[in-house]
C-alpha cells in the first residue's frame, strides 16, 4: 500500500496507515470498542489480513489521542463476470468504534477500495453494515441460502447406502499452510478452465488456492477431488470450524464446506461430492455441517444430501436469521448484475477464513 493511494484518504485528525502496522495492544482495545459483545478480543490478533499483504487492511487512527478508531479489511480474488477476468475484493471487517462514528471514516475506507475496473461486494455482513453500504448506493441486501446438516456422524449411515456412480473416481486430499497445495494446483486450474457457465463467479485455480493457505492460519483442509477418466472435474472442500468461532454453535464443534465446484454445475457430479463430504465430516465429533450458497445447483445437490435448508418454512426461523446477507457495488463490472447472477459461498469473502 504506497503513501500515495493512503494519501487519498486525508481526514481531519485521523491518519490512515495499513492495519498490520498497528500494534497488538491497540488492535487489541480497537476490538473490544468497535464490538464489546464478542470476547475474547486477542481474537483479532488472529485475523487473516495480518498475514496477507498490507494492501488489505486500512485502519483510522486518532491523531490526538494515538488510539485506533477504525478497520477495513478487503480480501483479494480474481473474477470472471460476462466471461471476462476481473479483479475483485470482498470488504470485510468494516467497523468504526462508536467515539468516532459519524464522521465519514468508514465511507472513506470503502471507498479506498474501489476502482473502475474492480468488483466491490460484502458476503455475510451484519444488518448495521448492511445499513452503511445502502448509504453508498450498493445493491441489496439479499440474502443467500444457509444449509445445515445436524449431526453429520449419524447422517453418514444412510448415504453409505445410497448408489455410486462407477464413472467416477473419488480421491481424499488433506492441505494445510505448511503442505501448500502441491500437485492438487493443477488441478484446480484444469476444473477451472472447464467451469463454462453463466454466474458471475470468482475465479479458483491453483493460484487462489496458494493465496488462501498464506493466509488462513492453522486451518487445515479435506479435500475430495472427483476424476472422470483420470481427468478431474470437480472438489468438494470440508473443515472443521474454529471453536467459539461461531456465535450460534458457541464452543460446540462443527464444520463446514467452504467450497463445491464440478465442471459445468454436473449434478450428478455435486450430489457424489457432497455425500462424500458427509462422509467426511461424519468421522468427526461435530454438531453440524454447515454450508453457505447462492446456487440452485448447491441447494438441490445438498438437499438431496439430507441438508435442511433456510429457505424452507419449517427451518427458516432458525437458518434464515444466519443465512449470510450480500450486497455489491453497482459500477463497472458490478453495474449489469442481478443477485440470482452471482455466484457465493464461505469461500468467496474472509468467512472461510473466520469460522
Amino acid at each position: 500500500m504506497s503513501d500515495a493511494e493512503l494519501g487519498e484518504l486525508r481526514l481531519p485528525d485521523y491518519a490512515f496507515v495499513p492495519a498490520r502496522s498497528v500494534g497488538d495492544d491497540d488492535l487489541v482495545k480497537f476490538a473490544a470498542a468497535a464490538w464489546p459483545e464478542r470476547p475474547p478480543y486477542e481474537r483479532v490478533l488472529a485475523s487473516w489480513w495480518r498475514r496477507g499483504d498490507p494492501s488489505c487492511a486500512v485502519a483510522a487512527v486518532h491523531a490526538p489521542s494515538g488510539a485506533m478508531a477504525a478497520l477495513c479489511a478487503a480480501r483479494p480474488s480474481e473474477w470472471v463476470i460476462g466471461g471476462s477476468p476481473v479483479t475483485g475484493r470482498a470488504i470485510c471487517e468494516w467497523y468504526v468504534t462508536p467515539d468516532h462514528a459519524g464522521k465519514g471514516i468508514g465511507k472513506r475506507l470503502v471507498q479506498h477500495f474501489a476502482r473502475p475496473e474492480r468488483f466491490l461486494y460484502a458476503f455475510a455482513m451484519s444488518e448495521a453494515a448492511a445499513v452503511n453500504f445502502s448509504k453508498l448506493g450498493w445493491k441489496g441486501p439479499y440474502t443467500s441460502t444457509l444449509l445445515a446438516l445436524p449431526f453429520p456422524r449419524v447422517a453418514r449411515l444412510p448415504m453409505s447406502l445410497l448408489p455410486r456412480s462407477s464413472a467416477l473416481k473419488l480421491e481424499d486430499h488433506v492441505i494445510d499452510p505448511h503442505s501448500g497445495v502441491g500437485a492438487l494446483a493443477a488441478d484446480f486450474d484444469r476444473i477451472e478452465q472447464t467451469r463454462a457457465t453463466a454466474f458471475a463467479r470468482m475465479r479458483r485455480g491453483g493460484n487462489e488456492w496458494a493465496w488462501r493457505l498464506t493466509v488462513c492460519g492453522e486451518r487445515q483442509y479435506h479435500i475430495c477431488l472427483a476424476r472422470r477418466d483420470g481427468v478431474p472435474i470437480g472438489y468438494v472442500v470440508v473443515r472443521r470450524m474454529t471453536p467459539g468461532a461461531s456465535r450460534i454453535l458457541g464452543r460446540r464443534e462443527g464444520a463446514i464446506i467452504t467450497d463445491l465446484v464440478a465442471a459445468a454445475d454436473q449434478p450428478a457430479v455435486l450430489r457424489a461430492l457432497a455425500r462424500r463430504a458427509v462422509a467426511i465430516v461424519g468421522q468427526w465429533d461435530v454438531v453440524v455441517l454447515l454450508m453457505a450458497t447462492t446456487l440452485p445447483t448447491h441447494r438441490r445437490a445438498l438437499a438431496a444430501s439430507g441438508f435442511l435448508s433456510s429457505n424452507w418454512p419449517v427451518v427458516s426461523r432458525v437458518l434464515g436469521r444466519a443465512a449470510p446477507i450480500f450486497m455489491w457495488a453497482p459500477t463497472g463490472p458490478g453495474a449489469p448484475l442481478t443477485a440470482d447472477y452471482l455466484a457465493l459461498t464461505f469461500a468467496d469473502s474472509d468467512v472461510d477464513l473466520n469460522l
